[in-house]
């Protein structure tokens, strides 16, 4: 059940493309950021930064994370959403190579505004590889939840 249920997760989550990401800040308190992201054959969840943003700092000094990717919904029924605990780091050259060439196919309009493909030169890819993550669907029962320890 839990491969077939895996399966579900990876599907959502390439149906999808903004994450919630929660850091630690440097005083220990939450913070949260929301990015574009894409999904790797291994479930590492990539997206982009600058080097100089809230959440690259606080992953500098403590890389643990955790994120959430969710639907939008109205009715208790429609919730349905991945929880993903993990730890996050800048990708090799040629792993960011890769990300990059999938990332811009999932989001092409990266490389189509030229004031945009300015401000990114200054970004870096990072990774996060989940260790622990937790997928609800309410459409199955209120609360109905499979974890998944990786």
């Amino acid at each position: 059940m839990k491969k077939a249920e895996l399966r579900q997760v990876r599907d959502f989550l390439n149906a999808h493309h903004i994450l919630t990401l929660a850091t630690i800040g440097i005083h220990g308190e939450p913070q949260a950021a929301d990015l574009y992201y894409v999904v790797l054959d291994d479930l590492r969840i990539c997206f982009i930064s600058t080097t100089s943003s809230r959440h690259i700092a606080n992953i500098q000094r403590n890389p643990r994370v955790a994120c959430t990717v969710h639907t939008v919904a109205i009715e208790w029924r429609d919730i349905r959403g991945v929880q993903i605990e993990g730890t996050c780091a800048p990708l090799t050259h040629l792993e960011g190579m890769k990300a990059w060439a999938r990332y811009t196919i999932r989001f092409p309009f990266v490389l189509k505004d030229a004031q945009l493909r300015e401000a990114l030169k200054g970004v870096q890819i990072y990774s996060i590889t989940p260790h622990w993550l937790r997928w609800i669907d309410n459409s199955v029962q209120l609360g109905h939840k499979v974890e998944f320890e990786l």
